[in-house]
C-alpha cells in the first residue's frame, strides 16, 4: 500500500493510504454514519459516482458476504475508511480484494472524523484520488442515471401475483422482500413507457431508489405522472422525489445529505417516532407542496425535511427512507407491507 491524497473541490487535501487508483478516481465525497453494513451500502446502486466515508472508522470487520449484497457489485467509486480490519476465520471474501476486482480503491488510514466534520461544515464536495496532492478539474458526471438501470423487462420470483418494479437502480434487499412475501416481481429498466408497465397486469408499482439529482430523471417523471391513479404506486427514497416531482412538487440539494442507519423520523399522523435507513442527498421541497395533492406524512427529526408523502385523491404514496431495512432497523417495514397487502385486498397496520 502506499500513500493516496483525496483532493477536494475547495483546495482541501486529505492522506490516506491504499493501492494505486485507476488515474481520475473521482467523485462526490458523501459520508455514512452506519457502524455497520458496508458491504451493503457499497453494492447500493444509488452510491453510483459517489467516494462513500464511513463515519465509524473500522471496516472489514466482519468481510463481504456475496449472498447479502445490494447488487452484484460494488457501485461507490472509492470507500474512504480510517481503519481496515480482516475478518478472522471467517468464510467471506474479504473486503480489499472484493474492491479490488472490480477497481474501486480502498483507502485506510483516512481522519474520517476530521474529513466528516469538514463536510459537515461545507457541504457535500466532490474529490478526487491521486498519488500526490492536486488541484483536479472535477466535471459533474450524469452518467449514474443510466448506468444503474436493467436493459430489459427481467421476470422474478413465481408468486402468484405480480408487482412491477421501476428499476432505477433497486436494492436487492427491496427485490427479496417482495420475493419472500410471496410476489412475482417484474423489473422495468427506468426508460419503460407506462403503457408498456400498465400492459403486464401488474397490481401495483414500486418505484425504487436511485443514485444523483431527480432533475436527471426527468423521462422517469413524466412516466409517473401517466400512471397516477391508474395503478397504485409506492416510491422509496429516489422514487419520493420522483413521486413528487410527477404530482407537481419541486426538490432540492441537503446540505450533506442522510446517510446511514440511525436516521429518526416521526408519523405526522400518530406522533411515532422511528429509526430508519436512509441514503439519499436531496429532498423534496415542501413550499413546493402548496398547490398539489400531496399531503406530507413524515418528518425528519434532525432537520425538519420532508421524510414522506401521500396523494390526497388517489392511491399514491412515497417514504424518503428505505422500508426493507437493508441494512438497518425494521422499524418501517409495515409501510412496505401495508402497501402490498392494499394491493391484495387485505388490510395492513403497524
Amino acid at each position: 500500500m502506499q500513500e493516496l491524497w483525496l483532493t477536494l473541490e475547495d483546495g482541501s487535501s486529505w492522506k490516506g493510504w491504499g493501492e494505486p487508483p485507476v488515474e481520475g478516481v473521482e467523485g462526490e465525497v458523501v459520508f455514512t454514519t452506519a457502524a455497520g453494513g458496508y458491504p451493503q451500502a457499497l453494492s447500493d446502486p444509488s452510491y453510483c459516482g459517489q467516494m462513500v466515508l464511513f463515519a465509524f472508522p473500522p471496516a472489514g470487520i466482519y468481510g463481504v458476504d456475496l449472498d447479502a449484497l445490494e447488487s452484484s457489485r460494488p457501485w461507490a467509486t472509492a470507500a474512504l475508511v480510517g481503519s481496515l480490519e480482516r475478518a478472522p476465520g471467517r468464510n467471506v471474501t474479504q473486503l480489499a480484494p472484493w474492491l479490488a476486482a472490480s477497481g474501486v480503491p480502498l483507502v485506510a488510514g483516512m481522519d474520517t472524523r476530521g474529513l466528516v466534520r469538514h463536510l459537515r461544515s461545507r457541504g457535500t464536495l466532490r474529490g478526487r484520488l491521486a498519488k500526490e496532492v492536486g488541484s483536479p478539474a472535477l466535471p459533474v458526471s450524469q452518467d449514474a442515471v443510466r448506468r444503474v438501470s436493467p436493459a430489459r423487462v427481467t421476470v422474478e420470483g413465481s408468486g402468484s401475483r405480480r408487482v412491477g418494479v421501476l428499476d432505477c437502480g433497486v436494492k436487492e434487499g427491496i427485490l427479496r422482500h417482495l420475493r419472500q412475501e410471496g410476489w412475482t416481481v417484474v423489473r422495468f429498466p427506468s426508460a419503460t413507457p407506462p403503457e408498456e408497465i400498465l400492459s403486464w397486469g401488474g397490481a401495483g408499482l414500486i418505484l425504487s431508489n436511485g443514485p444523483g439529482d431527480p432533475l436527471l430523471w426527468s423521462r422517469e417523471t413524466a412516466t409517473v405522472r401517466h400512471l397516477l391513479g391508474r395503478i397504485p404506486i409506492f416510491g422509496i427514497c429516489l422514487g419520493c422525489q420522483i413521486l413528487a416531482r410527477a404530482c407537481g412538487g419541486n426538490t432540492e440539494k441537503l446540505p450533506f445529505g442522510h446517510r446511514g442507519v440511525n436516521q429518526p423520523v416521526v408519523d405526522l399522523s400518530t406522533g411515532r417516532g422511528f429509526v430508519t435507513s436512509q441514503n439519499h442527498g436531496y429532498a423534496v421541497n415542501e413550499a413546493s407542496l402548496t398547490d398539489t395533492e400531496l399531503a406530507v406524512t413524515f418528518r425528519h427529526l434532525g432537520d425538519g425535511s420532508v421524510e414522506g408523502l401521500r396523494h390526497r385523491r388517489v392511491a399514491a404514496e412515497g417514504v424518503q427512507f428505505h422500508p426493507e431495512a437493508s441494512p438497518g432497523p425494521r422499524d418501517a417495514l409495515f409501510l412496505l407491507d401495508r402497501f402490498l397487502a392494499s394491493l391484495s385486498g387485505e388490510n395492513g397496520h403497524a
